[in-house]
C-alpha cells in the first residue's frame, strides 16, 4: 500500500507556504509518497494549496472562543464535527505534519482517534493553543524559535520551511545581489539608484497600514524632494490605489524573492514566516506586529531587534504622520549587510527527512 501523508495548517500563508514547502521536500525524497492537505474551504489554502498541485480535503474552521460569548456553546459541538471528519480523512494515512491554525487542532485529534502518528512544527516564538495542544500527543516536535525548544522538551530546533527561491537570493554573492536588485528596480519601472522601499501586511493586507500609507502619500513625503520609491501589496481583498510617481501599488507580492531582492528596507508586520525570510535574506525591517493573537507577532518582532535586524513600531503608532517623520531616517540608516541567518536555509528538507525517519521510518541512508 502507498505511504500517505497529510499536512494541516491554514488561514494564512504563515501557515500554509511552511507546509507547502515541506510538502515539496517530501515529494523530492520519496516521489511515491501520497501528500494531500487538511484545511477549509474559505482560507487562503484553498487558493494556494491546488496551485502547487496538491489535493485539498476540506473540514469547517473552528475558532476557539476567547471570550464568553452565545456563539461560545456552539464550540464544543463544532470541534466535535471537526474532529470526526479529520479523522475520517486521516484513516489509513502514514503521518500528519501541522503546521498550526483553526484546522491543525482537529486534525492532531482526528489523528489520535485514528492511530495516525503526528508531527508539528511551531512557527512563532509564543505558541499558539493548537500547536500546545499537539504536542502532548505528537511524536515529532519541530520549532523555529530556540526559546521555544527551552520550554519544550524532546522538542527539535529546525528552523522555518521557507520558499526555495529565497533560498537561493540569499546564496548569491554581493555583486550578483547587486545585479538582481538593478534588473529587478528596472522590470518594475523604478530607479535602482535610489532607495526602494516595500510594503506588505502579511498575505491578506492590512487595512491600518494601507490608511497609513495613503496618508503618507498625502502629505508633502512624496514631493519631488522626496528620496524613497515605495512597492506596496495592499491585500487582494482591498481596493488598489492608484499608481503615482515614486509608488507602485499592488493586490499582491507572487514574488517574493523579487521583492527582498529589489527593497532596502521592508515595511511589514512580523509573522513567523516573514520574520523567518528577512533573517534569511538578511534585510532590514520596520515590523509593525498585529495587535490581536496571542501576541505572538510582538515576541516575532523582538528576537529581531534583540538582533539588529528590524525596529518595531507599536499598530497604533504607525501612522502616516508617523511614515513622514521616520521613513526617510530609516531608509538611511537601515543596513542590508546583515548576516544571512543558515538556520532556515534546509529546514523543509530537515524537517521532511525526520517525518520519514522518526514517523515512517523509511529513510534511506543516501537521503539521511
Amino acid at each position: 500500500m502507498a505511504k500517505r501523508i497529510v499536512l494541516a495548517g491554514g488561514g494564512t500563508a504563515g501557515h500554509i507556504e511552511p507546509a507547502l514547502a515541506v510538502a515539496d521536500a517530501v515529494r523530492r525524497i520519496d516521489p511515491t509518497i501520497e501528500i494531500e492537505f487538511i484545511g477549509t474551504a474559505t482560507g487562503l489554502e484553498s487558493l494556494l494549496v491546488p496551485q502547487r498541485g496538491y489535493r485539498l480535503r476540506s473540514i469547517p474552521k473552528v475558532v476557539m472562543p476567547r471570550s464568553f460569548a452565545i456563539s461560545a456553546i456552539n464550540f464544543p459541538f463544532a470541534i466535535m464535527r471537526s474532529v470526526w471528519l479529520s479523522r475520517k480523512i486521516l484513516k489509513g494515512a502514514s503521518a500528519i505534519i501541522g503546521f498550526g491554525g483553526y484546522v491543525s487542532a482537529s486534525a492532531y485529534l482526528g489523528a489520535r482517534l485514528a492511530g495516525v502518528p503526528i508531527a508539528i512544527h511551531e512557527a512563532n516564538a509564543k505558541p499558539g493553543w493548537a500547536n500546545r495542544l499537539g504536542r502532548h500527543i505528537a511524536k515529532l516536535v519541530a520549532v523555529n524559535f530556540e526559546e521555544v525548544r527551552n520550554n519544550w522538551a524532546g522538542s527539535v530546533l529546525t528552523g522555518m520551511p521557507i520558499r526555495s527561491a529565497l533560498s537561493e537570493l540569499a546564496k548569491l554573492s554581493k555583486p550578483e545581489q547587486i545585479k538582481f536588485r538593478e534588473l529587478q528596480a528596472k522590470s518594475l519601472g523604478l530607479d535602482p539608484s535610489r532607495p526602494i522601499v516595500a510594503l506588505f501586511g502579511g498575505s491578506q493586507g492590512s487595512l491600518h497600514m494601507n490608511k497609513a500609507i495613503e496618508t503618507y502619500l498625502a502629505t508633502s513625503a512624496m514631493s519631488t524632494e522626496s528620496k524613497v520609491q515605495i512597492i506596496h501589496a495592499v491585500g487582494i481583498n482591498n481596493p488598489l490605489p492608484r499608481p503615482q510617481r515614486d509608488y507602485l501599488p499592488m493586490a499582491y507580492f507572487h514574488d517574493m524573492a523579487a521583492v527582498y531582492g529589489v527593497a532596502d528596507l521592508l515595511i511589514t508586520r512580523s509573522g513567523a514566516v516573514t520574520c523567518s525570510e528577512l533573517m534569511t535574506v538578511g534585510r532590514f525591517a520596520i515590523l509593525v506586529p498585529l495587535p490581536h493573537g496571542n501576541g505572538e507577532q510582538v515576541d516575532n518582532a523582538q528576537a529581531l531587534v534583540d538582533q539588529g535586524r528590524a525596529i518595531m513600531v507599536k499598530n497604533e503608532e504607525f501612522t502616516g504622520r508617523w511614515l513622514t517623520e521616520n521613513l526617510e531616517r530609516v531608509v538611511a540608516t537601515a543596513t542590508n549587510d546583515l548576516k544571512p541567518a543558515e538556520l532556515h536555509l534546509d529546514a523543509a528538507n530537515r524537517i521532511a527527512a525526520l517525518v520519514l525517519k522518526d514517523l515512517l521510518g523509511n529513510l534511506s541512508e543516501k537521503n539521511r
